[in-house]
């Protein structure tokens, strides 16, 4: 684990640490139910908590592996890119799965929910690397999976994979990449 920085510090530095660069060990149990009770402190419009978590450990990681194996031949995945999700599954001590389920018999628009699931996983993501631990926000083939969902996670149909936070140790991060220039990307409304 590496050297926690003050919060204003953190922001203006917080990057993402590479997949290729985690490696064991990961946080302890204690240290994951403490980052993940303080990441659930997210925007949620009517407290419907549309999300759950998954925790992939070392204790299941084999038959996710498998899983992903097998359903990666059956519709056709690149062998490469199936070998590359194992090699990131395997080497990484953690991966935080983040499931988004919208509740349809509400008053609080789908989007809504869907924004306040994505405000969870940054949530975690910035937790975890607050906490000096690496972790970096992936999807791809297997969060875009309706059925790997549905096998792995017992998603229902309005249920999706939103991300897998991998987790674990690091030595230094990359260097950074370039960030967006603030003042193209800011404007001020005005009537004309």
């Amino acid at each position: 684990m590496n050297q926690i920085k003050k919060a204003s510090e953190f922001f203006s530095s917080r990057r993402s640490v590479s997949v290729r660069n985690l490696k064991y060990p990961g946080p302890s149990e204690k240290q994951v139910m403490d980052i993940l009770k303080s990441a659930l402190r997210v925007p949620d419009h009517g407290k419907l908590e549309p999300w759950r978590i998954v925790l992939i450990t070392e204790d299941n990681k084999k038959s996710y592996i498998s899983m992903i194996e097998k359903r990666g031949k059956e519709i056709g995945i690149d062998s490469h890119k199936v070998e590359k999700s194992i090699v990131n599954l395997s080497k990484t001590p953690l991966i935080v799965t983040v499931i988004c389920s919208p509740i349809n018999d509400t008053k609080i628009p789908e989007i809504e929910q869907i924004l306040s699931c994505g405000a969870l996983c940054l949530n975690i993501l910035n937790n975890f690397l607050a906490n000096g631990w690496g972790a970096n926000w992936l999807t791809g083939w297997m969060a875009n999976d309706k059925e790997l969902g549905r096998l792995a996670f017992n998603t229902s149909k309005n249920d999706f994979v939103a991300g897998y936070l991998y987790v674990g140790s690091f030595d230094e991060s990359s260097t950074d990449r370039p960030r967006p220039q603030l003042e193209k990307k800011i404007s001020y409304f005005q009537i004309d």
